[in-house]
């Protein structure tokens, strides 16, 4: 099956590329056949997770893969920590402020707080452009 699916995709972007098909919709088919295999992976994810825990240490070697259990990253929360709650508002308020001040910037004018002090504008970057797909459910 794997051979079967790589070799078809390797066909759609050969034609792509050699200019026999039409490279939005090939995208799209793709975007397409993306969500199908994320779809059936998360459908029998904890069907392997339960096979992969019956070899040693969880750990095996097939199809020419490793595989392993491991734990993704935890996470830590300090929303209990009120310095935390404090410092993080301070430091929204600045974000905020310096945002806006970038926007003045772009009109040539110069923000002040409200001590009569300059806000530094933030710098932006703006992000690349890509191609965003809803697919039909």
């Amino acid at each position: 099956m794997k051979d079967q699916i790589e070799q078809a995709i390797a066909d759609t972007v050969q034609a792509v590329e050699d200019g026999n098909a039409d490279a939005l919709k090939a995208f799209i088919s793709l975007k397409a056949v993306a969500a199908t295999i994320t779809q059936a992976l998360k459908q029998i994810e904890d069907a392997a997770m339960e096979e992969l825990l019956n070899y040693p240490k969880g750990k095996a070697e097939l199809e020419g893969a490793k595989v392993e259990v491991r734990s993704s990253a935890g996470r830590w929360d300090f929303k209990g920590i009120q310095e935390w709650i404090s410092v993080n508002h301070t430091l929204k308020g600045i974000e905020a402020d310096a945002k806006e001040a970038a926007k003045l910037a772009e009109r040539g004018k110069i923000m002040y707080d409200e001590d009569g002090v300059e806000v530094k504008p933030a710098d932006f970057t703006p992000g690349k452009e890509t191609i965003f797909v809803t697919l039909p459910r």
